[in-house]
């Protein structure tokens, strides 16, 4: 009986050894996986990459799982630039949000559109932000936390000419300063037109993430400061 082969992204890879790696792997079924892997495979030398698809068989019943085989199921994706850190930045949430083992098919799917989306970015016919923002947004929900971008926390509509400020684990409450409605609205039809939009999509984002990333800052983030 044949070994069963699994589509799979590489998050991230760490040396182990003179000739293995580390890598954290996404898998629809598995979820976030971590295996060791030897960089050849018989005479073949492996171009183990992040954004690019994989067929893998996995085996092994502790969490640190062994890869048996790895070959390539599509060509990479070449980013450069703030698109590839736009796309360790997934990668990285990700890794620090995604629970161990937890099935993961619809993240898979999203993730996967996510890294189309930012190579329309970087063929100049998409824009960077809405991406980011709608991946962030979508791991949120797929983490349990999803935003109702139609009503408050006491179930009323979203009134255009208000305010709301986001509260953990209620949602929007109407306040005299905060998020305008209009935008919220926005972000909810995914309409990214609005410079404001897109700006209070960012600083939404950043205050939903920021308990669940912990004081540990993001690495990718510091790309982008240093880009």
């Amino acid at each position: 009986m044949h070994a069963e082969l699994w589509p799979a992204f590489i998050l991230h890879s760490r040396q182990f050894g003179e000739d293995k790696l580390i890598l954290q792997l996404l898998l629809p079924e598995q979820g976030r996986v971590s295996a060791v892997v030897r960089k050849r495979q018989g005479k073949q030398r492996l171009a183990l990459q992040p954004f690019q698809q994989f067929m893998l068989q996995l085996s092994g019943r502790t969490e640190l799982k062994t890869v048996k085989s790895i070959d390539e199921a599509a060509a990479a994706f070449l980013f450069s630039g703030k698109v590839l850190y736009s796309g360790i930045y997934l990668n990285e949430l990700v890794c620090r949000l995604w629970p161990d083992n937890l099935a993961a098919e619809q993240l898979f799917n999203v993730y996967q559109h996510s890294l189309q989306q930012l190579m329309l970015v970087q063929q100049g016919s998409a824009e960077l932000e809405p991406c980011l923002r709608e991946f962030e947004f979508a791991l949120l929900t797929e983490l349990g936390q999803p935003i109702d971008w139609q009503q408050d926390a006491d179930g009323n509509p979203l009134e255009a000419a208000l305010c709301y400020q986001w509260q953990h684990e209620q949602g929007f409450v109407v306040a005299a300063n905060g998020f305008k409605a209009q935008h919220l609205l926005n972000i909810g039809n995914g309409q990214w037109q609005s410079a404001d939009t897109r700006r209070c999509a960012k600083q939404l984002s950043r205050q939903i993430l920021a308990p669940l990333l912990g004081s540990k800052p993001l690495a990718s983030r510091a790309l982008f400061e240093g880009g």
